[in-house]
Order: structure tokens, then sequence, then C-alpha cells
């Protein structure tokens, strides 16, 4: 009985399968155009644009004026005291004076043994 009905599912699925022509249908024909829709509703805004590049570096500024002239500065502190010089050479000796006058009633006189000049009384 099982064979039976295999061989009967069998000869359906083959006799559907030949059958089956491949034979496509005719399109329909266009009908007259219908009227026109309506006005369709505004679209959402679009995404923001990436930012631009960059602008060129702008030329270079010209030279500022020249500046004032400073204060005065403060007066410096004294500077320190020398080292103390060295000592002086001897001088020359000097010329021998004249002799002094001799008092009221005396007189000069030279020892002629040993040069020298005295004051003796009148």
């Amino acid at each position: 009985m099982k064979t039976s009905v295999l061989i009967g599912a069998l000869s359906l699925v083959l006799f559907v399968a030949g059958c089956n022509t491949n034979s496509a249908p005719l399109p329909p024909v266009a009908g007259p155009a219908g009227p026109q829709g309506q006005v369709g509703q505004t679209g959402q805004s679009g995404q923001q644009g990436d930012t631009g590049m960059s602008g060129r570096q702008g030329m270079t500024g010209q030279t500022g004026d020249t500046g004032q002239t400073g204060s005065t500065g403060q007066t410096g502190d004294t500077g320190q005291t020398g080292d103390t010089g060295r000592r002086g050479r001897t001088g020359d000796q000097g010329v021998q004076g004249q002799a002094a006058p001799c008092p009221a009633g005396e007189h000069r006189y030279t020892n002629p043994n040993t040069g020298t000049d005295h004051c003796v009384s009148n």
C-alpha cells in the first residue's frame, strides 16, 4: 500500500509539471492618466556641514615707533679707600744758609783752623 501511494504521488507531480507550459500573458494596455496628486510635505532640514579649512596667514604688520628714552640712573655708591702709598724718597741735602747776624756789640769771627763762624765781643 505504501508503494502505491508513493507511485501515485510521483505520477501527480510529473503530470502537473508536464501540463504547466510557460506561456507568459500579454502585458495589459495602459488606461488614461489619473489626476495629479497632492504636493508632498516639506522634508526635514539637512545635517550641519563640516567646518571649513583655516584661512591663509595674514601679512606681517609694520614696524612700531621707537620707544621713549629711559630715565637717568641713580648715582653709584662711593668707592673703597685706596691702599696706602709707598714711602717717598729722602729729599736732597739743602744748601747751607747764611749765618744769623750777631747781636749788638758783637761781630763775626771765622776760626782759621776749623772754618766755623762765631760771634765774638767787640
